[in-house]
């Protein structure tokens, strides 16, 4: 910036004379404070980087469950070396199915779910039935004709009636 194109005292009709060495001076003094402030402005742009947040790069909730599965991993393979360190101690396979044992060992509880199993079965399709058979309640034609007559209500009602509906003159009360 030059110091002819800052003026503190902009001469709007040059005055000859008396005015002109204070008009300089005041200029000149003007100049110097803005340029001293010019000098000792900080920047208002923050070009620094981006802070970095380490929840953002370190997904815990992923470690997690990443450790939860290993330890799963691990489980399983100490009970499948259990299980070949058994078979290998008696010398011979191992595949007998103990949960069917259990299952033919405990027939009684199996008889009475397969009778509740029969009985809830049979309930549900005679519910079914009752629901088939039902004639409905609700007429739609009586609905029809119900929201001819507010439709009609509501036209009365209304400045400009809607040209699509029956023709009914508007209210007298209402221009």
């Amino acid at each position: 910036m030059n110091k002819a194109d800052y003026l503190a005292f902009p001469a709007i009709v040059s005055t000859p004379g008396q005015y002109i060495h204070m008009r300089t001076m005041w200029d000149g003094h003007h100049y110097k404070y803005h340029m001293d402030r010019m000098r000792n402005v900080k920047p208002m742009v923050d070009s620094k980087a981006p802070r970095t947040y380490i929840h953002c790069h370190l997904k815990m909730k992923k470690i997690q469950m990443e450790q939860e599965r290993l330890m799963e991993v691990e489980r399983d393979n100490r009970l499948l070396v259990s299980r070949i360190a058994r078979t290998m101690a008696k010398g011979g396979l191992d595949n007998w199915n103990q949960e069917y044992e259990m299952l033919t060992e405990n027939s009684g509880t199996t008889d009475l779910r397969n009778r509740e199993l029969v009985k809830i079965s049979l309930e549900n399709q005679a519910v079914l039935k009752k629901i088939k058979t039902t004639k409905p309640v609700y007429d739609h034609k009586h609905w029809l004709n119900d929201f001819k007559v507010t439709r009609d209500y509501m036209n009365r009602l209304r400045k400009y009636p809607h040209n699509n509906t029956t023709k009914v003159r508007p209210l007298e009360l209402i221009n």
